[in-house]
């Protein structure tokens, strides 16, 4: 096929198939840490990765879960489009599930937090609607105002 007459969505895919191309240095950091014993005072817990936009942050932390798969490590992967930090978890949680490693424990506490926060949510509602219906700012069934004292 003539590279020349590619489309660049034809060469991306290519270039995916050939295999990564660059961070061959972060990649084999990552590796080498993580063949480490973590007693090790070298082994690193975390490896944060960042940069600008498209330049290919997604990519490098799917080859280090390819790498930590390869040797039977489960996996979980969360971005900004996960809000707050239960919801993280439980998407840690059901990820970790897939793979074969259910945290049963943590399943059934956050399906309790869910509840109980079901709960005070409709509380909170209700105690805004009052017995007779919502009240509206300036509504006279609202709270009668107290004399001065």
């Amino acid at each position: 096929m003539d590279r020349s007459r590619m489309s660049r969505q034809e060469l991306i895919r290519l270039r995916r198939r050939e295999g990564f191309v660059g961070r061959q240095g972060q990649i084999a950091a990552f590796r080498d840490n993580f063949a480490r014993a973590v007693e090790d005072p070298a082994f690193q817990f975390l490896f944060h990765v960042h940069g600008q936009a498209g330049v290919g942050k997604t990519s490098l932390i799917r080859q280090f879960e390819n790498a930590v798969r390869e040797r039977g490590a489960p996996t979980a992967y969360i971005d900004e489009a996960v809000h707050g930090v239960p919801e993280a978890m439980a998407a840690v949680s059901s990820q970790l599930a897939a793979q074969g490693r259910p945290l049963k424990a943590f399943d059934k506490l956050f399906a309790t937090y869910r509840e109980r926060r079901h709960e005070v949510e409709a509380a909170a509602v209700a105690a805004q609607e009052g017995p007779s219906g919502p009240v509206e700012p300036g509504d006279s069934q609202g709270p009668a105002p107290r004399p001065a004292a």
